[in-house]
């Protein structure tokens, strides 16, 4: 009998998750919860074999849980719920110990296949995984052509920003005024082709300037 957590933050959506799992009678559901610390306690004296993670209705892309799993059940293999939209943290999903993804739009089918190989000590990326996986890292290489469009000035005016500093930190720490800050993050975005402080950050994690 394969024991399976599920992390879900809309009840309803893990209650059907559930409810799919338990047509099997290889899968028993021994945790259900919408935040990392409620699934955490209801898990206080047991392990599952499988931990399935909705990260298409989560926070923060899912990285916070998903090193909350890491460091507290490190060998325990991990299912994410993902979308298309976070393709550019698949790379970091998978150094977390993620050991597979279903898409959003899989079938049923799909989300038991998936189980039934994790909790046989295998990985499940589907070829449509794989695709979507390939052509962020091209994405990434194409922006990576774009960063020597910025000045080293503005590179670290986006590097800070990317730490959630205000104008007024980032020209502290540089020496410069908070005006002149606000003219870099324009012309930041102005070459980036991008329209917010979330998509430099989105920028800076992807082409891993953030540090």
């Amino acid at each position: 009998m394969c024991k399976v957590a599920i992390l879900e933050r809309f009840t309803l959506l893990g209650a059907g998750i559930k409810s799919i799992l338990q047509q099997l009678n290889e899968c028993d559901v021994i945790a259900q919860a919408e935040t990392i610390d409620s699934l955490f306690k209801q898990l206080k004296d047991k392990s599952p074999d499988v931990f399935i993670v909705d990260i298409v209705h989560g926070d923060n892309a899912g990285l916070k849980p998903l090193r909350k799993i890491r460091r507290n059940f490190s060998k325990v293999p991990v299912l994410l719920l993902v979308s298309q939209n976070y393709s550019d943290c698949f790379e970091e999903y998978i150094r977390l110990g993620v050991k597979g993804f279903v898409l959003s739009d899989a079938e049923e089918k799909d989300l038991i296949e998936a189980i039934h190989v994790l909790s046989n000590g295998g990985e499940y990326f589907k070829k449509k995984v794989w695709d979507i996986f390939r052509s962020a890292i091209q994405k990434r290489k194409y922006e990576k052509r774009d960063q020597h469009i910025l000045t080293d000035r503005e590179v670290a005016v986006l590097r800070l920003f990317s730490r959630g500093l205000s104008y007024k930190e980032i020209g502290a720490s540089l020496n410069i005024s908070p005006r002149t800050v606000e003219t870099h993050k324009r012309n930041i975005l102005s070459k980036l082709k991008i329209n917010t402080t979330a998509d430099m950050v989105r920028y800076a994690y992807r082409n891993q300037i953030l540090t």
